[in-house]
């Protein structure tokens, strides 16, 4: 399992998810909080998530599994990971 890629694909997603670029999307600091990049607007958007980080959870294997309620926009980009990969 690489790490690396998986928080990046992972910032990917938290980005794509809410509508903003994703170019350099590996960038993203994981002392981000959800809130702070418009996860506060819309809570479907928490669900989104969710469904995307179950998705990188069973494509890699990690042994982690994302239910519904697990994202909210209080969470940081480094809780969203620790929910994927430990």
């Amino acid at each position: 399992m690489d790490i690396v890629f998986i928080s990046n694909q992972i910032k990917y997603d938290i980005l794509n998810v809410c509508g903003l670029p994703v170019d350099h999307s590996y960038n993203l600091l994981t002392n981000t909080p959800l809130n702070s990049i418009g996860y506060d607007k819309d809570e479907e958007l928490c669900r989104k998530l969710e469904e995307k980080l179950r998705i990188v959870a069973e494509e890699f294997n990690t042994g982690k599994r994302v239910v519904k309620g697990d994202v909210s926009k209080n969470l940081t980009v480094r809780q969203c990971i620790q929910l994927v990969i430990a």
